[in-house]
Order: structure tokens, then sequence, then C-alpha cells
């Protein structure tokens, strides 16, 4: 299978398999494949906002289709507006040389916001970047998940390419490298694999602990490490825990791993996530009260989460008119203390996961972009909360309880053959928390 168009066809179908004709055809109608090779795949999509959203809610579904159907791991890019047309040719070049290295060009030292949380990893990455003493030969950044060690890695690559772009470095994560390996074997180019990264200048490797219980996977990194450890070039490594606690990595590449300077990012405090809000705020045009900022400070314990949330108040800004308050923002992001979910969180996530306004979702309109829609919320009410079919029916514009009844019972007989329905129903069920 080597036609782009065979190629997005097939992960097409994997990928609607997967998510129901509704959720794929709202988010993937408009999307094709740019781009294909064994490293890289560029999406084209509509604009910046789709691209956010499907680089934050549909990534790993997207590899995990590529995977299945090319039997590759390449690095999945979003293009869109000025991307998507000729570019001048040092501007292409410039980001396929981006590209090649499975770099994500957004991510820079700029663009990190930190903290007393944050600072020294910060710090150490900078002068990893600029490699100022052989200290910084070996670099281990280690924290929890979502709180910034792949933006470091992404923002060191950046900055290296900045000032070199002939410098020889190649970010991986690890599943990308256990591919990558697999298919070198597969594929009788074992040795074409080994050479390209023991020549490397620079090698940023994420998320090492996922590399536990992959005995042959790990003899092969240790190699490679060994390889470019020995020839004094440079390694930053990214994992959950510091080396010495990770949980199935073999004791001998443990303790390489220690051998280098050890940076850990530890939780954000409310001032940082009150910043990275309003820089998000501000990027996006978005203009929120400050008891709107400090609720959303408050829903995550990690910045990728706060980032998701930001991405959900913004979907729903761009549907509905009018402006962000915090009677919006907490049905759309409930408080994990609350134990109930209300009917505006179920009218707010449903209308947003479909992408329709929240009057499309109330109004008489029968077309079945808007009533299937409005029948899943109408079920998730009566599922989630205490209100009667006359309640839902009123909330709902002032329908008949019949209508509603009716509704509930359509989804009720069907849901339990109809895949569609089931994923909607997760998927919105996820949204709410």
């Amino acid at each position: 299978m080597n036609h782009k168009k065979d190629i997005w066809t097939e992960v097409s179908k994997n990928l609607k398999s997967k998510l129901g004709k509704g959720e794929f055809k709202t988010w993937f109608s408009r999307t094709s494949l740019r781009r294909f090779d064994r490293e890289i795949v560029v999406l084209g999509v509509p604009n910046k906002f789709v691209a956010n959203w499907l680089n934050d809610n549909y990534l790993i579904d997207i590899k995990k289709s590529f995977k299945k159907i090319t039997d590759l791991s390449p690095s999945i890019h979003f293009s869109y507006g000025r991307e998507g047309k000729e570019r001048a040719p040092r501007e292409a070049e410039k980001s396929e040389i981006y590209l090649k290295r499975r770099l994500d060009a957004s991510m820079t030292f700029d663009t990190f916001i930190t903290g007393d949380c944050n600072r020294f990893a910060w710090y150490t990455a900078q002068e990893a970047a600029e490699k100022k003493t052989e200290d910084y030969n070996l670099l281990y950044l280690y924290c929890t998940n979502g709180l910034g060690k792949t933006h470091l890695l992404h923002a060191i690559g950046n900055h290296r390419l900045k000032k070199n772009s002939r410098c020889r470095l190649r970010y991986l994560s690890s599943d990308a490298f256990s591919s990558d390996f697999t298919y070198s074997i597969k594929s009788d180019r074992l040795d074409d694999f080994r050479g390209e990264l023991s020549n490397l200048d620079l090698l940023l490797f994420d998320d090492i602990h996922h590399l536990a219980n992959r005995e042959k996977t790990q003899e092969e990194f240790l190699s490679i490490f060994n390889s470019l450890y020995s020839q004094k070039k440079q390694i930053v490594i990214s994992g959950d825990t510091a080396p010495n606690k990770l949980r199935d990595i073999h004791p001998e590449l443990k303790s390489r791993l220690g051998w280098g300077l050890l940076a850990e990012i530890q939780e954000p405090d409310h001032h940082l996530k009150t910043s990275v809000i309003q820089q998000k705020a501000a990027e996006h045009h978005l203009t929120l009260p400050e008891d709107v900022v400090f609720f959303l400070s408050n829903s995550s314990r990690d910045i990728k989460s706060l980032l998701k949330n930001m991405i959900r108040v913004e979907t729903v800004t761009s549907l509905n008119d009018g402006p962000v308050n915090i009677s919006m923002v907490k049905a759309l992001i409930r408080d994990k203390n609350r134990n109930e979910i209300g009917l505006e969180d179920i009218m707010t996530s449903t209308a947003g996961y479909f992408n329709i306004s929240m009057s499309d979702l109330l109004s008489n309109k029968k077309n079945r972009v808007y009533s299937y829609p409005r029948q899943l919320a109408m079920y998730l009410a009566r599922k989630h909360t205490h209100l009667s079919f006359k309640d839902i029916g009123h909330s709902f514009n002032h329908k008949d309880h019949s209508t509603v009844i009716h509704a509930i019972k359509k989804i009720e007989t069907r849901k339990d053959e109809n895949k569609e329905i089931q994923k909607d129903l997760e998927k919105i069920e996820s949204l709410l928390g």
C-alpha cells in the first residue's frame, strides 16, 4: 500500500470504526493526508482550532490507526492555512528539517511558562541546548505525566537547530523507537537503524519508562546509548520517575541513566497555572473573568489537563456567541468535588461534542445532525439527573414530556446493538467526568 489516497482511506475506515460515524464526520470529514512516509505524517485540516482539537483529543487514535494499517509509527503533524499552500523554498526547507527530526516547532523555551516547580529543569534544559559544558552530555528530566518534560525535549532540539541547522539530532518517543526498531528488523535494515542513531549529535528520548518489560528493545537502546556516550555525544532522556525508581527496566540501563544530571519537574502551583491560563486565553483572544481563571486553575493538577480544559472552553465559546462566564465553565468542566452531573453540563458537553450550537440542540429542527444529539442529551439527562420527563422537556425549549419519553426509549432500545450510539455516549460521559 503505497498511495496516500489508499492509505488514508484505510486509516479513515479504522478511525470511523473506533469513533463512530457521527464523531468521525464532525472532526475528520475535512481532513486529508498531505504527506506520508516512514517517519512523518502530515494531515491537512481546515484551521488551527481543528488542529489543536485533533492533537489533544485524537492523537493516540490516529497513531494507532496508522500503526495498524501501515505497521509504522510516524510522527503526526497538522497543516492548515498558509501551511497547506505552496511555500517559499527556504520556508519549505526549514519545515522539512524540523519534520525529519520529529520536532514540534511550537514547543520552544519562549512558550514554556516557568515557576518554582519547573525552573531548575527549564534552566538545565537551556544549558543543555547551549551545551556550554560537558556536564550536559547526559540530562535526565523526570516528572509525572503532563508537567512539561516533552515540551522541554522539543525546546532543546528547536534551540539547537536554530543555532545549527545541520545538527544531527532526533526526537524519539519510546513507542516510536520500539516501532522503528521492529520495522528495521522486519525490513532487514537493522544496520541502517543503528548507524543512523549512533551517528547523532543529540538524541532526545521521551518516556523511557514505556520501555518497561521490552527486553530486546531495552538492549538495543542500551547499545545505542553506550555508543553515543562513548563518543561524548549528547543525550537527553525523560521518564516518569527518578532512574533508580524505574520499574521493569534493566539494572544496567537504570545505572546508565543516573550518570548524568537529574532534574525533576514538580506539580505546578496556583500562580503558574494562572499564568498558563492567561497566556492561552490571550493566544485565542478569549476574555476570561477572574472567577473563571480561578476556577480553571483549580480544575486540574497538571498542565496537560489544564490545557485540555482550556480547549474545551475555546470549543464551546466558538460554538456559542457571547462572553465566557463562570456558570458555563462550571457546567463544561465539572468540579471534581461535586457528586452530581447537572443538566447544563450535559447540554453543553453534548453540543460541544457534536460541534453544534446550544440553540440548535434545543431547537425543534428534525435533521438528524440536530435530533440525534438532542435525543442523546435527553437520555443522559434522565440517566444522570433526578429530573422528571416533564422537567427535562421544559428545559429543552418547552418540549412535551412525550417527546422526551420517545427520545429516551429510542436510545435505550438501540444503544446495545449500535456501536455508534455506544461510542457517542461514552465520549460525552467522559467529557462529563
